[in-house]
């Protein structure tokens, strides 16, 4: 009488592998990889995929103080993902955007100093240097995110993607526009570019095949960073 019962169904799980890494900069400490992760048919669709992410960012948010050694006193640095399959790409990415934009509002009278972030308050979406690469190479916002730095280019990518198109809704001047998504499609190619050199240098075509695949490969991000924010 008076008892309530629960009966739970197991709708999926997240596995993680923890190592140290003692040359990391600029902290060293503990990597935790998500090395696989499952969410039964009957359960997907439902946010529990991302909850389980946000849960393992909370774990890595709380680690020092509720579960490291007291004999190391080492804490969780980073959280990345092995392999992750195309769906898993865009959960995480997700993740991190939410965390990312969350970040930004809690810390907006303190963001100027943060080097990777106070460039965004500074210029205009209108100018060249809004759409240059995070003047520290993205590193304090990884360590406040606590993700890769290839993630944090990611989460600058997919925020100046959402400042380009507001500020497109309340532009009339069509050669700006253009110019706009000049800057912010230039941006995308050099970073890919920098990021998959090799598979640029293997091109049989030379410039013109490197080109069309650079061309290939923005379309999909673009596309990819237009579903995120709900574009399309």
């Amino acid at each position: 009488d008076g008892i309530s019962t629960f009966r739970y169904s197991l709708a999926g799980y997240i596995t993680l592998f923890h190592f140290h890494t003692p040359f990391r900069k600029p902290k060293s400490g503990i990597i935790v990889r998500v090395c696989q992760a499952l969410i039964l048919p009957t359960y997907q669709r439902a946010g529990h995929g991302s909850d389980l992410l946000l849960s393992v960012h909370e774990y890595a948010d709380r680690y020092l103080n509720d579960y490291a050694s007291s004999s190391t006193g080492m804490d969780i640095v980073e959280v990345n993902v092995e392999d992750p399959a195309p769906g898993f790409v865009a959960l995480r990415d997700s993740v991190d955007y939410r965390r990312f934009v969350s970040l930004l509002e809690s810390m907006r009278d303190t963001i100027a100093k943060l080097p990777d972030l106070k460039y965004l308050q500074k210029y205009p979406v209108t100018s060249k240097e809004y759409f240059q690469l995070a003047p520290d190479g993205g590193l304090s916002l990884a360590s406040l995110l606590k993700i890769t730095k290839r993630q944090t280019e990611v989460m600058h990518e997919i925020y100046k993607l959402a400042a380009v198109e507001k500020w497109k809704h309340g532009s009339k001047d069509n050669a700006q526009i253009q110019q706009v998504e000049t800057n912010y499609r230039l941006m995308i190619k050099k970073s890919l570019k920098s990021h998959r050199t090799e598979e640029l240098g293997a091109c049989e075509g030379g410039k013109e095949q490197q080109k069309a695949l650079l061309a290939k490969w923005f379309d999909q991000t673009h596309s990819h960073y237009r579903k995120l924010l709900g574009l399309v």
